[in-house]
């Protein structure tokens, strides 16, 4: 694990800001970490198992997430295992959606009204 500040991690990897995204609502294992950044994305997003566990390893290096101890009490398949954002990982995610909302309002000043436009 990282001693350095949580700003050396941004900007982070599009996956890494959606995986962080849906710990912040508490502990997930894998597919179902997968399946809500595809929900939440409408598509726009599909995480493949190999992405997902890359990204789950280097950011548990970096003292982002972290195994989660506890599971639920029923569970209807193969043992999984839960990972959950830590206090690093939650100032990183705060950080870097700070960081997009500036870029958004940079890009909105300097698109005006184009950008709605090219939706039509």
């Amino acid at each position: 694990m990282t001693t350095e500040g949580p700003r050396k991690h941004l900007p982070l990897a599009p996956h890494d800001f959606e995986i962080l995204l849906s710990l912040s609502h508490g502990p997930m294992h894998g597919y179902a970490t997968i399946t809500a950044i595809r929900e939440r994305t409408g598509g726009d997003m599909v995480l493949g198992t190999s992405t997902l566990y890359a990204a789950v390893r280097r950011m548990r290096r970096a003292g982002l997430i972290e195994e989660a101890g506890e599971r639920p009490a029923q569970s209807n398949g193969p043992p999984r295992r839960y990972w959950r954002m830590t206090e690093r990982g939650d100032e990183v995610l705060r950080l870097e959606a700070d960081r997009i909302r500036r870029a958004a309002a940079a890009a909105d000043s300097v698109l005006g009204d184009s950008a709605e436009m090219r939706k039509s």
